[in-house]
């Protein structure tokens, strides 16, 4: 299965963290996510996409995924998202992929456009300090 990543999952600590492994950059292949855009979530220093017919998401098809990778995107992910299968542009041709797109009754988006090296810049350290206390906690249903 491949899937389009478009924020955090663009940084390779995050993937390694997420997957549990690196992925080989060659794993990775720019394309461009038509009639979107990307923006912060409220409350959030992570991004999320939404229609837009004027704009456009760059980030990455990503293949090479086995179905133990796909369970660790999705808890990773949360119930915030759903898997999607839209239209992407890769090396010129329009495909569909997987993406994680957000759920809107759950997430919405800040006015404040999400860019991957400032988000590196300034949030990296303590999201990925959150994330790895979130992945190392036992599921919800066997919590006491």
């Amino acid at each position: 299965m491949r899937f389009f990543f478009y924020g955090t999952l663009l940084d390779p600590d995050v993937t390694a963290l997420v997957l549990g492994r690196r992925m080989a950059p060659g794993m990775f292949q720019r394309a461009i996510l038509p009639g979107h855009a990307r923006w912060r979530v409220q409350g959030g220093s992570y991004p999320i996409v939404v229609p837009d017919a004027r704009a456009e998401v760059v980030g990455a098809v990503v293949s090479g995924l086995s179905q133990r990778d796909i369970e660790r995107l999705a808890r990773y992910e949360g119930p915030g998202y759903r898997i999607a299968p839209l239209k992407v542009k890769l090396g010129g041709v329009t495909t569909v992929v997987s993406v994680f797109e957000p759920v809107k009754s759950r997430l919405q988006p800040s006015r404040d456009v999400w860019d991957l090296h400032q988000w590196q810049l300034q949030a990296k350290r303590a999201f990925i300090s959150r994330v790895r206390a979130a992945l190392s906690a036992p599921p919800a249903y066997s919590r006491p």
